[in-house]
């Protein structure tokens, strides 16, 4: 009889088939009750007995997903099977579009125009200023700020720093007091 059979077959007062059923160093909680004569009796506690009852239909389900997981893989390796294999390109293709990776792009209107409201295409403008051939160093350092910016969610400091005229660190004019005259 399959261990399957034997739980469903369990009543509540099998107390003992239900523990010896246990695998080893398993453990049932149990509850102490009371029957009509007024006598103690012990009991399983009921969520054990009904997750036990429950095994015979998760180990149906584990057969069927198994067996469904089974036949995916086997539709798929005969798919893969079937497939021709794709022949590599050729090395001057390779050359062709490693040149294009690294070639610079240019801003567009639209994009640039986008850069005024939208972090990313603000972003993707600076990256192009500052990887462009013959870029200040302002440039890059604008392009670092903003990364990092971006990176701490502080976008207050990322429109800062797209906006910032000057270097990091490079000496600017005092701001003007108010109020006061010599």
């Amino acid at each position: 009889m399959a261990y399957a059979d034997r739980v469903s077959e369990r009543t509540d007062d099998d107390l003992d088939s239900l523990l010896a059923q246990l695998p080893a160093g398993g453990a049932i909680p149990l509850r102490l009750e009371e029957d009509r004569a007024g006598r103690a009796v012990v009991k399983p506690d009921d969520n054990a007995v009904k997750a036990l009852r429950a095994l015979p239909g998760l180990a149906s389900e584990l057969r069927r997903l198994r067996q469904q997981v089974a036949e995916m893989e086997a539709r798929s390796k005969r798919s893969r099977a079937e497939e021709p294999a794709r022949p590599a390109p050729p090395p001057e293709t390779l050359d062709e579009l490693g040149s294009l990776l690294s070639a610079p792009f240019r801003v567009s209107a639209r994009a640039a125009s986008a850069a005024k409201t939208e972090p990313l295409a603000a972003l993707a403008v600076q990256v192009a200023r500052a990887t462009a051939e013959g870029a200040n160093e302002r440039e890059r350092a604008r392009l670092i700020a903003m990364a990092f910016a971006a990176s701490e969610g502080d976008l207050d400091g990322f429109w800062e720093a797209r906006r910032s005229r000057k270097a990091p660190g490079a000496p600017g004019k005092a701001p003007a007091r108010k109020g006061r005259t010599s």
